[in-house]
């Protein structure tokens, strides 16, 4: 996992309660829709407060920006799917199981949250600062997750996954598999979510089964 403080950020506390939450969830849910299909740059507060039927005024309640509206999309997403996946990380049994459980979990959280996913891979570099920053430190937790599974399948000491240079590239190469589906899934045409993770899992697996390519040296 990352170490270190967690950045604080400013953000308007007003669609924080329960009362509010319900809320809250439909503005995050369609601003995300709105941002998926237009962009964060085309997107504004006032689409987001027409497409729901809120007062622009009402939008500041819960956000104190545009900025602050796709931060609260991003932190949403990326908390509730390190829950799902820190606990199938440390779960007990075959790390194959525990590999297949992260890529399946992926794949039914992509089903459901398509537009937010796509947001997420396309819109951090549009936060700054301590949002982004907050983000970045999600990520880094997240891709560990996959790195330290990863690393257990091939006999990697969990102290050297950080810097071990084919646990990174094999974990990118799966993230890369993952987070693009979007551009190509058409739920009509391919198998369902979790068929298709089948198959991304027998993918994976035979060749993770072969174990890291010898490091390259200057005279090879």
């Amino acid at each position: 996992m990352a170490t270190g403080d967690t950045p604080a950020v400013s953000s308007s506390s007003g669609g924080r309660t329960s009362r509010t939450a319900p809320k809250l969830e439909r503005l995050l849910t369609t601003a995300a829709s709105l941002m998926a299909e237009r962009g964060y740059s085309q997107t504004s507060i006032r689409d987001v407060a027409l497409a729901t039927g809120f007062s622009l005024g009402g939008m500041y309640y819960y956000f104190e920006s545009k900025e602050d509206l796709l931060y609260q999309i991003q932190e949403k997403t990326f908390s509730a799917l390190l829950d799902i996946q820190r606990a199938a990380a440390n779960a007990d049994g075959p790390v194959e199981s525990r590999l297949r459980s992260l890529i399946g979990n992926h794949l039914a959280y992509f089903v459901d949250h398509f537009n937010e996913l796509k947001v997420c891979t396309f819109e951090l570099e549009s936060l700054q600062g301590e949002r982004f920053e907050r983000i970045a430190v999600l990520r880094r937790e997240y891709y560990r997750c996959l790195a330290d599974v990863v690393g257990e399948l091939w006999g990697v000491p969990r102290e050297q996954v950080e810097t071990h240079r084919r646990v990174r590239h094999a974990t990118l190469f799966i993230y890369g598999m993952l987070n693009w589906i979007f551009m190509w899934f058409d739920p009509e045409r391919d198998e369902p979510a979790d068929r298709l993770g089948e198959e991304m899992i027998a993918l994976v697996l035979d060749g993770l089964r072969a174990g890291p390519q010898p490091e390259r040296t200057d005279a090879s």
